[in-house]
This record gives C-alpha cells, sequence and structure tokens, in this order.
C-alpha cells in the first residue's frame, strides 16, 4: 500500500529538517527542496527576512546561530494538513539568546508547502517573539548601526 499524499509531504519535510536540524548537512536537506526554496522569518525580528535556495539556508544558519545556543535536543512534531502543506512544531525547553545570556523556552512553528515533492517554501512563526526583539535591541543599543551592517528586507 502507498502512503498517502499528505503523508508523502510529511516524509519529505520529515527529511528536509532532519537533514538541517539532525545532520547539519545543508547539500543533503536541498535534495529534499527546490532549488529556488524560500524561508521567511517574521518581519520586526532580526533576521534577514527571506532566504532563497542553499545559499540562503546557510545564511539562516549562520543567523540562526548568531542569536540563539539550543541547550536542550530540538524536539519535533510534524503535522499533515494536506498533500502540500505541512506545519511542523519545533521546541526546546531551553534556548540562550546569545546577545543577553537569558534563557528561555524555545517555541517556533513552521508551515511547510511542498510542491512536486519538495520543500518549496517555509513561513516561520515564533510562539514568543519578545525575547529575541529585546536581545536585538540590546545589540542595536550596544554599538551603532551602519549601512554596511543592515541587511535588506
Amino acid at each position: 500500500m502507498s502512503a498517502s499524499p499528505t503523508d508523502a509531504a510529511v516524509d519529505v519535510v520529515r527529511r528536509f529538517d532532519g537533514a538541517v536540524v539532525d545532520a547539519g548537512d545543508l547539500d543533503l536537506a536541498m535534495t529534499f527542496a527546490h532549488p529556488d526554496m524560500t524561508v521567511r522569518e517574521p518581519p520586526g525580528l532580526p533576521y534577514r527576512g527571506g532566504y532563497v535556495g542553499r545559499q540562503g539556508l546557510e545564511e539562516l544558519m549562520e543567523d540562526f546561530g548568531a542569536w540563539w545556543e539550543i541547550l536542550e535536543p530540538l524536539t519535533m512534531r510534524f503535522m499533515g494538513v494536506s498533500d502540500s502543506l505541512v506545519a511542523v512544531r519545533i521546541s526546546s525547553p531551553r534556548a540562550r539568546l546569545r546577545a543577553t545570556g537569558r534563557e528561555v523556552p524555545f517555541l517556533v512553528t513552521e508551515w511547510i508547502t511542498v510542491r512536486d515533492g519538495k520543500v518549496a517554501d517555509v513561513e516561520v512563526f515564533y510562539y514568543d517573539q519578545q525575547p529575541l526583539i529585546e536581545a536585538a535591541g540590546v545589540v542595536a543599543h550596544r554599538q551603532p548601526v551602519t549601512s554596511t551592517d543592515r541587511h535588506d528586507r
């Protein structure tokens, strides 16, 4: 018996996220994604906004690592919504914001669009954005931002 289209979408997302989060292998992750796959972080957070393709995924991992230190393993829960949409709950009971040293629970939900059997778009939602916004304010207060420090949105 073959997997349902929704189960197939969940499987490709599970493989994609596993390659990124568990293996740290972005080349492997991109075998499960379209070359122009996009990741969209929420506006107002200290990320670049949108990340495209393999290069964008690498930039996102660099940006994420600059802000966060995950102190306990991440847990991922995958929920198939349809044959083209998968929701993923990613959490850790403890994460540290590097800019402030503050420890907070980490919880994001991703809505991932699957097209032609590959990840096409990832839209990220933070449960509690305030600690990250506060950390960005601390960094901005410490040093003036120049035009070369800004990332285009």
